[in-house]
This record gives C-alpha cells, sequence and structure tokens, in this order.
C-alpha cells in the first residue's frame, strides 16, 4: 500500500522491537484525559472559542456576539472548556469574564496555527 506521496504505508515484513513496543505500552496509559483536551479543541465552535480567549478575556455575551451565537449555547461550552480546565472565569460585578486557563493552552493554539500555515 502507497500513500499519496508514494511512500509506503507499512513495511514489507513483519520485525518488531519488544523493547520499544513495552516502554510504549507502558507510556499509553492515562491517555484518556489528552484524547479529552483534543477532542474539545477537535470542535470547531469550541476551538474559536479559545482561539478568541487566546487574544482577549472576554464574557459571555461578548463571545456570544462574536460567534454569532445565543448565550446559552455559548455558555454551554464554555462550561464543558472549563470542566476540562482549557478556560478560567472570573465574576466581576454582574459580569463573567472568561480567558484562558494558563499558557499551556495558549501554546496549544499558537502550535495548532502555526502547523496549519506550513506547507504540505
Amino acid at each position: 500500500m502507497q500513500s499519496k506521496q508514494g511512500e509506503p504505508d507499512r513495511c514489507d515484513i513483519f520485525c518488531s522491537d519488544p523493547v520499544k513496543v513495552d516502554k510504549i505500552k507502558s507510556q499509553l496509559d492515562g491517555l484518556e484525559v489528552v484524547v479529552d483536551l483534543f477532542k474539545a479543541l477537535g470542535d470547531q465552535t469550541r476551538f474559536k472559542i479559545v482561539f478568541a480567549l487566546w487574544h482577549e478575556k472576554l464574557c459571555v455575551c461578548d463571545l456570544a456576539l462574536a460567534l454569532d451565537m445565543p448565550v446559552a449555547a455559548v455558555s454551554y461550552h464554555l462550561r464543558y472548556l472549563r470542566s476540562l480546565r482549557l478556560v478560567k472565569s472570573e465574576k466581576r460585578g454582574k459580569l463573567v469574564f472568561y480567558s484562558l486557563a494558563d499558557d499551556h493552552v495558549a501554546s496549544l493554539v499558537h502550535l495548532t496555527l502555526e502547523h496549519s500555515k506550513e506547507e504540505a
């Protein structure tokens, strides 16, 4: 089987390195949390929210207007993102402002955007 670039997608024979396999198997446990983060960012609406918060702290109303969505829908996504510790909230009087949880989330957004700009 060949990939689109003409490179093989698999070995011509089956051969394995048990040491490498065991090492990788032991590191695969517990990746569910990481997969959940990528699932969250894989949703277009949630990525747009994270992208907007990468630029600036925003309240739910501003996010709803920016995304042309109802406030209730944006709030739903923000609760989900907050449960995964991707965003955090800060209440100021009667308003709640959201921002990215930390620099790691900002780095994920930045790296994803940089990668998407690379030529194939």
